[in-house]
């Protein structure tokens, strides 16, 4: 830099001074600046702080022992320790890391305001035994019942995360296709948001369905004619096929195989991360355990249904005491003479989907069962209660 350059900084270092001179920020905001500074910045930045000025203050007083030094020095490093360590000591509460959550998002308790009801059927109650749609035995009663409690429920948190999604666009039905090796279908016709054609298979594409409720889901149905050698047995056949088309679950699953007459159906019952990260299975509102569903005959897949890949938010919403569960699943009885007697033995948590329009959400429930007999048949009743508390929900 040359003589000229210096003496024009200087001036204009003059000048910035005397504009600072005559315009200065309000009392206290200088300290008020700092504090929220200081407060933005991570515990060990701030120990850091205070240990540079620590040993500057001990160099700068020669009366101090060097065994003070020392003393000073062990104590700071072992604090900066159990800082780094992330041990609270004390009787305050730590908050756990969510770094290996399967789920990013929201954490704060409520950030997507009022929630709706989840799990409601379309229909509304029943009078009669119904018949489940699914290949499972046909056991499930979802008519009026006079239920009483005999089992336990041990709820040990407070809180659970609570999933929401946008509503799936065309352009999203596209960008999966495509990633399955698919093109739109100049004939596509129905509610759908898309529908393809792929080497060896059809691709039908649907956003969230309020009647029947179901996700945002795939259809493929192949072409059984290009089919490869059905597997060892169906669960790996089902799994072939799925990776084959890029759409192997992603999300932690539990799979089950049933059967009726001839057609095999393998189920990755689909799983959620709830409180503490603990896994919890998702269901209808039904109660049936739901994801991904492969059917073979003869050994080879006629159709897979699941749900289509979406970015999930979570935010941690309060849930109700046990005995306040209970309390909403018998608050459903019925004083119907007619109706059957069920005692409710069982319940888990879980979780259901909730349709909000152009956006949804998967939240946390209770889900109550018991068994009884009727006409010589052995049914099942099952009664799933909301779990966030009623002040964080809109229905």
């Amino acid at each position: 830099m040359n003589d000229n350059e210096d003496l024009e900084l200087q001036a204009l270092q003059r000048q910035l001074d005397d504009a600072f001179e005559t315009t200065r920020p309000r009392a206290g905001f200088e300290d008020a600046l700092w504090s929220r500074m200081q407060t933005r910045r991570s515990p060990w930045a701030r120990f850091s702080d205070f240990f540079s000025g620590l040993i500057d203050s001990i160099r700068e007083a020669p009366a101090v022992p060097a065994t003070a030094v020392a003393v000073a020095l062990i104590v700071a490093i072992g604090v900066g320790l159990v800082m780094r360590s992330g041990i609270h000591l004390g009787g305050g509460a730590s908050t756990a890391s969510n770094a290996s959550a399967p789920y990013t998002g929201q954490q704060t308790g409520g950030a997507f305001g009022a929630v709706p009801m989840p799990g409601q059927p379309a229909t509304g109650a029943d009078v009669g035994p119904k018949y489940s749609t699914d290949l499972t035995p046909a056991t499930v009663y979802q008519g009026p019942a006079r239920l009483t409690w005999a089992g336990q429920l041990n709820v040990q948190v407070t809180s659970a995360p609570v999933y929401r999604y946008l509503e799936p666009t065309a352009q999203d039905a596209d960008r999966f296709a495509i990633a399955m090796g698919a093109a739109a279908r100049s004939d596509q016709k129905g509610p759908q948001i898309g529908d393809y054609a792929g080497s060896g298979f059809v691709l039908v594409i649907t956003g969230t369905s309020r009647a029947p409720l179901r996700d945002p889901s795939y259809d493929i149905t192949p072409d059984r004619s290009q089919l490869p050698p059905a597997g060892a047995n169906p669960a790996d056949t089902a799994a072939a096929f799925l990776s084959a088309r890029s759409v192997f679950p992603a999300w932690p699953y539990a799979v089950a195989v049933s059967q009726t007459g001839d057609v095999v159906r393998v189920i990755y019952q689909r799983q959620f991360a709830g409180p503490n990260n603990a896994p919890v299975f998702l269901v209808d509102p039904a109660g049936e355990r739901y994801g991904i569903e492969v059917d073979l005959r003869g050994g080879q897949p006629l159709q897979a249904i699941g749900p289509m890949p979406l970015n999930l938010e979570s935010a941690d919403y309060p849930i109700i005491t046990a005995d306040q569960a209970v309390q909403s699943a018998l608050s459903s009885s019925t004083t119907q003479a007619s109706a059957p007697t069920v005692r409710l033995t069982r319940a888990e948590l879980v979780y259901a989907l909730a349709y909000a329009g152009d956006h949804s959400f998967y939240e946390p429930a209770f889900l109550f069962s018991g068994t009884f007999t009727q006409n010589g048949v052995t049914y099942v009743k099952r009664v799933l209660v909301p779990a966030v508390v009623p002040a964080q929900r809109s229905s």
